[in-house]
């Protein structure tokens, strides 16, 4: 006998139940009402959504979330989760009206399809829009367009001896099975600036076949370095104004103002970089305070009076030595703190390297990956980078299992640097001896490294 035939309702069957039923699972409420055909109508499309999650949980929570990363996959994801929500409600629809009312519950069954389906437009809609800001912020985030760099093409100037041509080529896009490089550049770009300060350049490599990751900050007011495509620049010429620089034509560059520095940087250090990833200040503050805060610990006593926020107002910073919490504006202090006893350049930057891991490490946290899509669309446009977005999973599938002892740090202070070079102003800048960081490039890079089996560049220094 066909279960499906006519009768729409079927005695003694409450339709409360059957909603509530199909409410906890598509077509359980039609199973429950005898109608089979339309319990696994209602119940497959269900079943095929949970069979694709388990395929993405493959690799894990980790990854999974990581994904999110890529606004077609949160795209993606979006209208699945509208899909499946409209397809559940018309099960729990359907349902309710295939049972056999009674007069005494009618208003009793009336509110329960009610709040069921409050709680299903609610939850499925509210789940559909945070995808899509999440979508729509990595929209913003993966976009070489941002104005956080300037991706100008320079004017041609053949006639510029500071010009003998470059002899850069195009970086290839590596595989997942080689080593992968990121610059990371912190932004300084404040109201009232007549310049565009990177005032955290931090090289990333990551080596799959050493399953190793080497990290070198290369310190902001290092000048008097040479330049990849040729000539030098002086004593007063910092590399965290680089970028400005080239932009106002003081150094005659055959690149844009921001790949000039990506470029110059590789050069320095020695190793070809892939990609890069730029922040603003009010980025890094919303992106800690969005994972609530960092767990730090700090290797010495701080005690900064001069410590100024980005808006120019001086705070002061201070800081005890040992375990520390941290939420978003005590972390930018801990990264841009520099004056002090026991405190330098060298010393942020050291901190800069230490927060990024603690960041990554909080961020692979379970407690963290459901907040992963929010996180996402509080950035905005604080954040942007050229790395492909469809293989973030990829490399953190591939990364979130190095031994922390694979972790290599160094900060390009002495011995890699003479202090004080420029005698001319108050501002105060440094110089990288050339020959000693081309050495340490081969030490931690090997045949990777620009210099592995060349000369190491002239000494630049005055």
């Amino acid at each position: 006998m066909d279960t499906d035939a006519p009768a729409p309702r079927v005695r003694g069957r409450s339709p409360s139940l059957a909603a509530l039923l199909s409410f906890l699972w598509p077509g359980l409420g039609q199973l429950y009402t005898g109608k089979r055909r339309l319990a696994a109508f209602f119940a497959v499309p269900a079943l095929l959504v949970l069979l694709l999650l388990v395929y993405e949980l493959r690799q894990g929570l980790v990854v999974f979330a990581a994904r999110f990363a890529d606004p077609a996959f949160s795209r993606a994801a979006a209208v699945v989760v509208v899909l499946l929500g409209a397809w559940q409600i018309a099960a729990v629809s359907h349902a309710f009206v295939s049972g056999e009312p009674r007069p005494t519950r009618r208003s009793l069954d009336t509110v329960v399809l009610a709040v069921l389906a409050v709680v299903l437009v609610t939850g499925y809609a509210g789940a559909g829009m945070l995808l899509a800001l999440a979508a729509d912020a990595g929209s913003h985030v993966f976009n070489p367009e941002s104005s956080l760099v300037d991706l100008t093409t320079p004017s041609p100037n053949p006639s510029s001896s500071a010009l003998p041509g470059s002899t850069a080529t195009p970086i290839q896009t590596p595989s997942i099975d080689s080593r992968v490089t990121i610059l990371f550049t912190g932004v300084d770009a404040a109201a009232g600036r007549t310049e565009t300060l990177y005032d955290s350049i931090m090289v990333v490599s990551y080596d799959p076949k050493t399953d190793s990751v080497q990290m070198v900050s290369v310190p902001r007011d290092s000048a008097s370095f040479p330049l990849y495509f040729g000539g030098q620049v002086n004593v007063t010429t910092r590399i965290n104004a680089l970028p400005t620089y080239v932009r106002n034509g003081w150094v005659r560059s055959p690149d844009s103002p921001y790949i000039t520095l990506v470029k110059e940087v590789s050069y320095l250090v020695g190793i070809p970089i892939d990609y890069y990833a730029v922040m603003d200040l009010d980025g890094f503050v919303t992106m800690i305070d969005a994972v609530g805060g960092i767990d730090v610990v700090n290797p010495s006593a701080i005690s900064d009076p001069a410590y100024a926020t980005p808006a120019g107002t001086i705070t002061g910073f201070t800081l005890a030595a040992g375990p520390q919490h941290l939420d978003g504006a005590q972390a930018l202090a801990y990264v841009r703190s520099r004056h002090g006893v026991n405190n330098s350049d060298w010393a942020r930057s050291s901190r800069q390297q230490q927060v990024l891991v603690a960041l990554l490490h909080k961020m692979a946290q379970p407690s963290e990956l459901l907040a992963l899509p929010g996180f996402i669309s509080t950035l905005g446009a604080s954040v942007t980078t050229d790395f492909p977005a469809g293989q973030v999973a990829d490399y953190v599938a591939v990364g979130q299992n190095v031994p922390s002892q694979n972790f290599t740090d160094v900060v390009l202070g002495p011995p890699y640097t003479l202090l004080n070079v420029n005698t001319t102003s108050t501002a105060s800048t440094t110089c990288l001896l050339n020959y000693k960081v081309a050495a340490l490039s081969i030490q931690l890079f090997g045949q990777d490294s620009l210099w592995y089996g060349k000369p190491a560049p002239a000494n630049t220094c005055p």
